[in-house]
């Protein structure tokens, strides 16, 4: 027994041992909220990586009605990470380099990715949270745990909230905080909260955020109290002053027996007696699955009747083709349109396209559209005796000032600071007045066309020719003036459009011509008009990261392949265009991600200035978090390295 003991413990202490090599210096958050009730996260661990292991990990349980989806990663290197539905943990370190993906468990999911080299390295982590925030009958919110440490804790951690088309203030916003030691509160337009100390293993950061009725529109809803069935949970047994919270003592029991639909609606289930036999239990437990199901459907129901409201059937793959370019030959506003049809699909059990764009796709999209249009020359260069495809970049002409996609996006360009600094000094800095006198009106096809034709020319040499190292060289020259760029694309990618800017014959344009071109090969009618517009079909195919597909399909139903090529451009320069678009991801991402000296020097200032601050915990305004409470929160399992 004494053997087997001493195994144990020297197992242990060498597991500890290796978690204990790597250590999560600095943990780094932004999470968007959407229209929608949706959220875009951004983490940045800034990790000192030892020789143990293989990955980093981000636990998701206790999940119920909410999806992790659209995961990115990309290291200090600029590296976008190659996506993995199933991703397999039992690899070798080397395997997983530059690879991440979702490991589904029995309890949730989690977000992997490989450690790659050992050293000083940053990793961002990007996903969407979908149904974070949920309707209720007095507000909107959510009590959300946003970092568990599960080993090598965070010794800093920073998260700041952010609303896509709103400020959030102490209007129309609280925030409350709990399970570690540190503060909470609102600065200028946005909520943060961070850890004062080093956090410990099992320490926590649960947000509880209620929001008044308006600012957002969640796509699920609940017919119960925000204040009585997810704020009350949270702060009981919290260092928290309930009166302050507006919750005048506690909750009742059922000891004294059923209560009506209504008064059952606030009952703690967690905290029934265990005295209840177990036929009551059972009774209990079918009754609130039964009224939950109730409250989903009529959810179905309302975004069912809003999706057949825009394209006459409230299932996608029953639009009609549509063979024409949607929306005028308007990428991005198609791509957002979908994106938000899409979303509708998903929320009410039906069946999506599953079409969606990401930056590097928008980039082949536009790079094949400036090929066509020679604003990007494709030439041979005879190269060691084999003949290389080279991109030739034309000198670019500024077009006339034109319509924003969205109202919303030419104000959402002041958060295109760094994540990490704070949108108050955002505002004040030089850069943000250049930023918003030189992009808006060209937030749309034709002005981003034109900075990246700019960005390619500017980078190339003397004589033009564009090498994806120059591209990255250039980028890291020069960081802040492509940064607002790079962050007003990033924002595109994870659009969407409101339910009453949506069009519905837009709508129907759009979804028919995804479905025709998913289908392309099978619709057996051509005519001339239709084939003249083959160039556009593959590069809203790029745009969609169909293309090879739509490519392939063109030949089937093409008579002679020779004048195709012709047509459409042989079939490699598909091939010949990723390097370059993987190239401008990259060097974008880092721009986006780049801070100064001096911006990082106001960071610390400003942070040092709160925490200088007189601080006491209050109603959900600026003070200290609650190491307790925090009850009945949803995500959580853990975060770490192993």
């Amino acid at each position: 027994m004494k053997k087997i003991l001493t195994l144990f413990l020297l197992l242990c202490l060498a597991s500890s041992a290796a978690m204990a090599q790597h250590t999560l210096e600095k943990l780094l958050m932004k999470v968007t909220l959407k229209h929608d009730g949706s959220a875009r996260v951004i983490e940045r661990r800034q990790v000192q990586v030892g020789e143990q292991g293989t990955e980093g990990y981000i636990t998701f349980n206790n999940m119920p009605d909410m999806e992790v989806c659209d995961l990115q990663v990309y290291d200090e290197t600029s590296a976008t990470y190659v996506v993995e539905e199933e991703w397999d943990v039992q690899r070798t370190r080397d395997q997983k380099k530059e690879h991440c993906g979702y490991h589904r468990t029995a309890t949730g999911v989690e977000l992997c990715w490989g450690l790659g080299e050992a050293g000083q390295r940053t990793y961002d982590i990007c996903y969407t949270i979908t149904n974070l925030v949920k309707g209720y009958d007095d507000y909107d919110g959510f009590c959300h745990c946003f970092y568990e440490a599960a080993n090598s804790p965070a010794q800093t951690a920073y998260l700041e909230i952010v609303c896509e088309d709103d400020s959030l203030t102490t209007d129309n916003a609280a925030i409350w905080s709990f399970g570690y030691h540190g503060y909470k509160g609102f600065e200028d337009g946005y909520l943060y909260a961070y850890s004062d100390t080093a956090m410990n293993c099992n320490e926590k950061i649960i947000i509880l955020l209620q929001l008044d009725k308006g600012i957002l529109s969640p796509a699920l809803t609940h017919e119960e109290s925000f204040t009585e069935t997810v704020k009350r949970t949270a702060l009981e047994g919290s260092e928290y002053n309930l009166e302050d919270a507006g919750l005048g003592g506690s909750k009742s029991s059922l000891a004294g027996g059923l209560k009506s639909e209504e008064e059952t609606s606030d009952t703690d289930w967690g905290g029934i007696s265990a005295g209840l036999s177990v036929v009551a239990l059972v009774a209990l437990a079918l009754f609130a699955r039964k009224r939950e199901k109730k409250k989903q459907k009529k959810e179905m129901e309302r975004v069912s009747s809003l999706l057949s409201g825009l394209v006459d059937t409230n299932r996608l793959e029953d639009v009609p083709y549509y063979r024409n370019l949607p929306i005028g030959g308007n990428l991005l506003k198609s791509g957002l349109t979908l994106s938000t049809l899409n979303n509708y699909a998903q929320a009410c059990g039906q069946k999506k396209l599953d079409l969606t764009f990401n930056l590097q796709r928008m980039f082949e999209a536009f790079v094949l559209r400036m090929i066509y249009k020679k604003q990007i020359n494709v030439i041979l260069d005879d190269e060691d005796g084999t003949l290389q495809q080279r991109f030739q970049i034309s000198q670019p002409v500024k077009p006339e000032k034109g319509e924003d996609i969205n109202n919303q996006m030419a104000i959402s360009i002041k958060y295109a600071s760094n994540y990490e600094l704070s949108i108050n000094e955002a505002l004040k800095s030089d850069w943000w007045t250049e930023t918003k006198q030189r992009y808006q009106g060209y937030i749309n096809d034709a002005g981003i066309e034109y900075y990246l034709q700019k960005l390619l020319y500017d980078a190339a040499a003397d004589d033009h020719i564009l090498q994806p190292n120059e591209l990255k060289s250039y980028v890291k020259d020069n960081p802040i003036e492509w940064r607002p760029f790079a962050n007003m694309l990033n924002r595109l990618t994870g659009g969407s459009i409101k339910e009453e800017k949506l069009s519905r014959e837009e709508a129907k344009q759009v979804v028919g011509f995804m479905r025709y071109l998913r289908d392309f090969s099978l619709v057996a009618e051509r005519n001339i008009e239709e084939v003249a517009l083959w160039k556009e079909y593959l590069v809203f195919a790029s745009f969609y990261g169909i293309a090879d597909q739509v490519l392939k399909d063109m030949k089937k139903v093409a008579p002679d392949v020779t004048k195709l090529n012709q047509l459409v451009l042989p079939e490699q320069i598909l091939d010949e265009i990723t390097p370059l678009t993987e190239a401008l991801t990259a060097s974008l991402l880092f721009a986006q991600s780049y801070m100064t000296s001096k911006e990082k020097q106001e960071v610390e200032e400003w942070r040092a200035r709160d925490r200088d601050s007189d601080y006491e915990s209050s109603s959900g305004w600026s003070g200290s978090s609650s190491y307790s409470g925090g009850g009945g929160y949803s995500g959580g399992g853990g975060s770490g390295f192993r």
